[in-house]
């Protein structure tokens, strides 16, 4: 079976730009509420202005997304770590959308991946119409070969935001595997048609995925 780790697994989203960010009041924290520990470890940003006034939640997150972008997900994580601590301290409505989805690419990127899936299967279940969360969940099942879940996560990604290109991108090449899937079968049984399908395919797929 061709290995699957070059296809997908470059198609992680970099935030949820068009999701609402839950926060208390007018989004700020104050310092003698959690600021000082989550300065220690956010270095990806700084406040506005050269005053004591703590940056906003959004600029946070801002700052997060950019460590995930670089790469640096054990600092993004000990940043989400502070900053779920600082709003639990705060007090508010509901979570922080941004910053769970945040949470999950991290663990992904440190490849703890079955506590990453459990972060995105959680915001499919609170927030299904969101179409980010089934898209990096379709890509976790296809790191362990489990090609018929990540299809109908795509499909719900795509369901909810036709236009989502990321994931009908990711849904024809995981259609590409499925098909070598179902040929690799076929010339087990004994389908020598198949076989030369399937050589054919899986040579198409290497050259499409070359960088």
């Amino acid at each position: 079976m061709l290995a699957v780790q070059t296809l997908l697994c470059t198609t992680l989203m970099l935030g949820l730009a068009s999701t609402g960010v839950a926060q208390s009041g007018n989004g700020q924290a104050q310092p003698d509420r959690g600021w000082n520990s989550l300065a220690n470890v956010l270095d990806a940003f700084t406040p506005s202005a050269q005053t004591d006034d703590p940056p906003t939640g959004e600029e946070i997150n801002k700052g997060i997304e950019r460590q995930l972008d670089r790469r640096q997900a054990e600092a993004a994580l000990k940043a989400i770590t502070a900053r779920e601590a600082q709003l639990a301290k705060i007090g508010g409505p509901g979570k922080d959308v941004q910053l769970m989805f945040q949470k999950a690419r991290a663990l992904a990127q440190l490849g703890r991946n079955a506590e990453a899936e459990a972060v995105y299967r959680e915001m499919t279940v609170k927030y299904p119409e969101l179409a980010e969360p089934w898209n990096n969940l379709a890509i976790l099942y296809v790191s362990r070969n489990d090609f018929d879940q990540a299809r109908l996560a795509l499909e719900t990604a795509i369901m909810n935001n036709p236009r989502y290109s990321a994931a009908i991108s990711n849904l024809a090449d995981l259609n590409l595997l499925l098909a070598l899937r179902d040929y690799e079968k076929a010339a087990s049984l004994g389908d020598r048609s198949a076989g030369n399908k399937a050589q054919a395919l899986r040579q198409f797929i290497n050259e499409i995925n070359e960088p």
